[in-house]
């Protein structure tokens, strides 16, 4: 029980610098970006740049029955959104797709999650109005 406490706090944590990060617009640093997809990876399963060729519903299969199955589905989303914030503009279509693939796992877990987050609001919201 305590490990799974923790384990939400942290990805908590991690989803809230992402979204601060996206929000301001702030770029990482390469050392910040490794510190990250090495808890990313320790959280998710699998390195940050597997979400590259994965879509929204193997991420949601991949964690259904999980106990933390909405925190990691909301980190990987935060992950996919990051990742396309940093993508240069020379690869549109995949930036494209992996933000779309991003935006909707975020719509999942507003809709299906039984938390609320201000700040998840706030990105949909954000990047609705990009769309």
């Amino acid at each position: 029980m305590i490990k799974q406490d923790y384990l939400i706090r942290m990805i908590q944590e991690i989803v809230s610098l992402i979204v601060n990060a996206l929000l301001r617009k702030k770029k990482y640093r390469w050392s910040e970006w490794v510190e990250y997809d090495d808890l990313t990876r320790q959280i998710l399963g699998f390195p940050s740049d597997q979400l590259l060729s994965m879509n929204t519903e193997e991420l949601i299969d991949r964690y259904k029955g999980d106990p933390n199955e909405m925190g990691k589905a909301e980190l990987a989303a935060m992950t996919m959104l990051k990742i396309s914030d940093e993508m240069d503009d020379d690869d549109l279509l995949r930036k494209s797709k992996l933000r779309q693939d991003g935006l909707d796992l975020l719509r999942y877990v507003q809709k299906n999650s039984n938390s609320f987050s201000i700040q998840r609001v706030q990105l949909i919201d954000m990047l609705e109005a990009n769309e």
